[in-house]
């Protein structure tokens, strides 16, 4: 993998980017776990939320348990991700990377099925999404599994974003994210657009980013990192 090249640009035009991109928190603007086990978790739930943040258990282990603990039918959890919100620059900036040629993940250690939802409920279509498996396996009953777990990952976290960046191998890729589960995968990325604890952790480890609040604002700095990059290539061999 290519990586930071004069000053921490990305030695690649847009189109050969790819785009690795958190859900919880950053596309949406609640955590869609916390937001159902606040609704319909047994209060178990935070024993194993406090547990998690304080490193005490890998999010695999956190969710699985926390699942376990749900109790609610499909048309009430329906229903519950049917109000959560997402950035509303999210889809026009998507619509954006489709039209640049830049291929756009979400991926997540979140729940497939709700970030699906979330995401047709929003009219936005044809993203690939990589997550936690989240299904139904009784009237008030739910289960997870991981289907892109990796046994050495450092967070030890349902999904290891970065074996999914491994195994898209791009050329240069772009994380997006906020929050535990990007900390690792921010250390692999050509450049990271971050913000909350990923933008105080990319600031701690030295990691070449972008701070960010909105979708609006992550399109500008895309587009500016472009600019920048294109009269990074065209400047002669001498003047590097």
């Amino acid at each position: 993998m290519i990586k930071q090249g004069i000053s921490g640009i990305i030695p690649h035009l847009c189109s050969e980017w790819t785009i690795v991109c958190d859900f919880d928190g950053t596309i949406s603007c609640a955590d869609v776990t916390d937001t159902l086990m606040e609704n319909f978790g047994h209060p178990d739930w935070r024993i194993f939320e406090t547990r998690w943040e304080n490193a005490e258990i890998g999010s695999r282990e956190c969710l699985s348990a926390q699942i376990a603990l749900l109790d609610v039918t499909r048309q009430e959890l329906d229903a519950c991700l049917d109000k959560i919100e997402i950035d509303p620059a999210f889809r026009d900036f998507s619509l954006w990377a489709k039209a640049q040629a830049i291929p756009l993940y979400v991926v997540s250690d979140g729940l497939d099925y709700a970030i699906n939802r979330i995401l047709q409920n929003n009219s936005i279509t044809g993203l690939p999404v990589i997550a936690n498996h989240f299904e139904q396996v009784g009237e008030r009953r739910w289960t997870i599994s991981f289907p892109h777990y990796d046994v050495h990952c450092k967070q030890a976290s349902g999904t290891c974003k970065c074996q999914v960046a491994r195994a898209l191998n791009p050329d240069a890729f772009i994380a997006i994210g906020d929050g535990r589960s990007d900390f690792c995968v921010a250390t692999a990325a050509d450049h990271v657009l971050a913000k909350k604890s990923l933008l105080t952790e990319c600031r701690r480890a030295g990691i070449t980013h972008t701070a960010f609040v909105s979708f609006s604002e992550a399109r500008t700095c895309l587009e500016k990192l472009h600019r920048q990059t294109e009269n990074t290539l065209a400047l002669p061999p001498e003047a590097l």
